[in-house]
């Protein structure tokens, strides 16, 4: 049973990791384009792009505290 429990909290984890990159990529792009954006002058374009930002950051510290907790307690 103790490899069951493992092998679920592995996947727990594994699938949080994931998902925690695919925000991280998207956030990384909407940085990445807000900074194009700001050396074209277009500051409102700028902030506008990284508005989701506000959503995604606090997801993905949720997916990592949630990746952290689970490894700590599969001890």
């Amino acid at each position: 049973m103790k490899n069951q429990t493992n092998d679920n909290t592995q996947n727990a984890i594994a699938a949080n990791i994931a998902v925690l990159y695919d925000r991280l990529r998207l956030a990384a792009e909407q940085a990445r384009a807000a900074n194009e954006a700001m050396a074209q002058g277009e500051q409102n374009q700028a902030i506008g792009t990284i508005l989701d930002l506000e959503r995604l950051l606090p997801e993905a510290t949720a997916l990592y505290t949630a990746a952290i907790a689970l490894h700590r307690n599969s001890k």
